[in-house]
């Protein structure tokens, strides 16, 4: 039966990617050669083409597989979805050489090279790659990575193979959850080619409780549904439900957590703390149990989906781990209920499913900062402001200031967080909103308390800004290694450095001179650069740095080790064999 698979897998390869893929550097090698190199870069086509849900040719664009390709057989960052996908694929003809330890150790340290931006010493191919690599490398929308290990042994890859990849996810996921990797054996490779394009239609009978209805111009129902019903849809069907929702669930978020802190503690008042669900479908035809009356109705929905409120359900269903749902239903969330609409798309015209999955995800929507609009320390900030000529916006809906206008409440949180602790700063830079879910409890009393004044926010602002300023230069530096990822990803770091500065805090005084504070705050930016890009080189060689900026620990060693005087100096930091880290800048030569 194994061989029938590699048969079919072959003739499938063959067919979808046969005059796709560039084999012109095995072209004068054996034709079982050649074959054997055409399927394993297939294979790795394949396993793009089907996990990042793109064409056959744009697939097939993402193989660089040949020599010096780092162990990497194809890479393809998707701006789409902000997911970058990364593959190495074996062919076995025989169907018995698993991936060992030797590819996987190459494999995870191709990865690492590439985010670490030395591409030095890889292919042309990858070298080509180079615009959508920086485009993943420097962006600062968060970043999600796929590692895919693919061979067409029966097999599984073994744990050698799989070490070093999974220390590598491990690293990455070290301060969020952004790394996963799929690990693909012959039946697994056949169940890419043999899984319908399409999800199966979703059927549901849904039990309302006080419900009511609408007839015109389209027919929906609305009424409440009990937490251990929505739990079950989620364990029979998980993220199909969702299949026409903008978003899946994710498995961690601070709206979630809250949504499983009141399960837990108060499941009582989910029904009154919690948006709903709203769900569209193909037809609803309701059970005749219970006419006329209202207190119980059975809808029989044909073709459902999730289109807002999948936070909702996939907490519900991450809550109330089941079988069996009715213990959990003889505890307090027998009493905990959500609001559910289901709506008919009979009879309505083409698209409209589409337009009421945008108009429910994005109407009415409310941030953190509008939490933190709510407390009178930031109106009391910006009537201070408003004093000395200028703007303090911090409700959302005001266009930001620029320059000497004044500032927001997002560049306040940023400056002011940075000068308070190496912690608060990697939260301004992990997840801003987060300083502003709770505004009576710390960090948020940390930064916005009534010792606070607006020329204390000001003068942080600029120092700041000046700050960001000096780091677009830097980030220039052609003899720096990696500078402009330090002066993008380490920002907030180096700002903290800079508050730290013995000669800024000398000057960090409500009499202070603005242009010598800055020009000091310039100064220490173009010092503390230095010494954050000389320590990276020497200690973090390797390291991803979008997601080394929002670990608390390793940004916690960093700035210890620079402080305590264990960091020589820049200007005498001459290791063997590293690069004159001051080469190149203003004032250093060329």
């Amino acid at each position: 039966m194994a061989q029938y698979h590699l048969n079919r897998i072959a003739a499938r390869l063959e067919a979808d990617f046969q005059s796709l893929i560039d084999m012109s550097d095995w072209a004068t090698r054996r034709a079982e050669d050649r074959k054997s190199a055409f399927l394993s870069r297939a294979l790795a086509a394949l396993c793009i083409k089907s996990l990042a849900k793109v064409d056959a040719n744009r697939a097939a664009g993402a193989v660089v597989d040949t020599f010096d390709d780092g162990g990497i057989d194809a890479l393809m960052f998707d701006q789409g979805t902000d997911t970058f996908y990364f593959v190495q694929s074996k062919w076995s003809a025989a169907g018995t050489k698993p991936m060992n330890g030797a590819a996987g150790s190459k494999f995870a340290d191709g990865i690492g090279r590439i985010l670490s931006a030395r591409l030095d010493g890889f292919n042309d191919k990858v070298k080509s790659k180079e615009p959508e690599i920086r485009a993943a490398l420097y962006s600062t929308r968060p970043v999600k990575f796929v590692l895919v290990a693919a061979h067409s042994a029966v097999a599984a890859i073994a744990a050698p193979g799989r070490q070093r990849i999974d220390a590598l996810v491990d690293d990455l996921n070290s301060s969020d959850q952004i790394a996963t990797v799929h690990y693909l054996n012959q039946a697994d490779v056949y169940r890419l080619l043999t899984s319908p394009a399409d999800l199966p239609k979703i059927s549901l009978a849904i039990s309302l409780r006080d419900w009511g209805s609408i007839t015109q111009p389209y027919r929906a129902y609305y009424g409440r549904v009990n937490v251990a019903e929505v739990a079950d849809w989620w364990h029979r069907y998980n993220d199909a439900l969702c299949s026409r929702n903008l978003r899946h669930f994710f498995q961690t978020s601070d709206v979630n957590d809250a949504l499983h802190a009141t399960l837990e503690d108060e499941a009582h008042h989910f029904w009154y703390f919690n948006n709903g669900i709203t769900i569209i479908c193909d037809s609803i035809v309701k059970s005749p149990i219970g006419t006329p009356r209202t207190d119980l109705g059975i809808f029989n929905c044909e073709g459902i989906s999730v289109v807002n409120g999948a936070q909702t359900v996939g907490t519900v269903g991450a809550t109330l781990m089941a079988p069996p749902l009715a213990e959990a239903a003889e505890g307090g969330v027998a009493n905990a209920w959500v609001q559910v609409r289901i709506i008919s798309l009979q009879g309505s015209p083409a698209g409209f499913d589409r337009r009421i999955t945008i108009a429910t995800n994005f109407q009415n929507a409310v941030t953190k900062r509008d939490f933190a609009a709510m407390d009178p320390t930031q109106h009391r900030l910006a009537t201070e402001f408003a004093i000395d000529r200028r703007r303090y916006v911090y409700k959302s809906g005001e266009v930001d200031p620029k320059g000497e206008e004044g500032c927001s409440i997002t560049e306040a949180t940023q400056a002011l967080g940075c000068a308070a602790s190496i912690d608060i700063a990697v939260q301004v830079k992990r997840e801003i909103g987060e300083m502003w879910g709770r505004t009576d409890a710390p960090p948020y009393t940390d930064l916005f308390n009534e010792e606070l004044t607006s020329l204390k926010v000001w003068r942080a602002v600029l120092v700041m800004r000046r700050v960001d300023e000096e780091l677009q230069v830097l980030s220039k530096s052609e003899h720096i290694p990696r500078a402009d990822m330090v002066a993008i990803h380490l920002n907030r770091l180096i700002l903290h450095l800079v508050f730290r500065d013995a000669d800024l805090r000398r000057l960090d005084h409500d009499e202070c001179d603005i242009a010598d504070l800055l020009r000091v705050a310039q100064m220490a930016a173009k010092e503390q650069f230095m010494r954050v890009a000389a320590y990276m080189e020497t200690n973090h060689q390797s390291e991803y740095l979008a997601s080394f900026s929002k670990n608390r620990v390793k940004c916690n060693t960093t700035v210890h080790a620079l402080l305590s005087g264990s960091v020589v100096p820049v200007k005498d930091e001459k290791p063997k064999g590293q690069l004159d880290l001051l080469k190149g800048l203003p004032g250093h030569g060329s």
